[in-house]
């Protein structure tokens, strides 16, 4: 699952980018409407490893993923309803805070990323197919 935490830390990291998140120190020189446009081949990497499945979301990941910021994901993943729902509602309850730390730790290893690479190439081909 380690993929899919790191797609997912991406994905979180690259929305405060997008929203021009003014406490969010290190944005990787990425502009938000650049951001906006990563996000859309991580998710759909995101999408895929999420079908590949099946994940296994414990009990310990579900109390602790508010440190983590993977709560959305997690509920994403969850198979009870009463996990799903319970992770669904720590994701949309963690503080504006928590988030900017956690994509600060992102931007430590994201912004020198094969990652990072990845998707500005996939960005790139898909913009330039869609004509922009």
């Amino acid at each position: 699952m380690i993929k899919i935490d790191q797609h997912d830390e991406a994905a979180n990291f690259l929305m405060l980018v997008a929203d021009q998140e003014k406490n969010l120190k290190e944005v990787c020189q990425i502009s938000p409407n650049e951001a906006l446009n990563l996000i859309q081949p991580l998710h759909a990497i995101l999408d895929e490893e999420i079908k590949k499945g099946p994940h296994i979301i414990t009990t310990d990941l579900e109390a602790n993923c508010e440190l983590n910021c993977h709560c959305g994901i997690y509920s994403d993943l969850a198979k009870s309803k009463r996990m799903k729902d319970s992770l669904f509602k720590k994701a949309q309850t963690i503080p504006k805070k928590a988030l900017i730390a956690c994509a600060e730790k992102t931007a430590r290893w994201f912004c020198a990323s094969k990652l990072l690479e990845t998707l500005k190439s996939e960005a790139t081909t898909s913009n330039s197919t869609n004509g922009l």
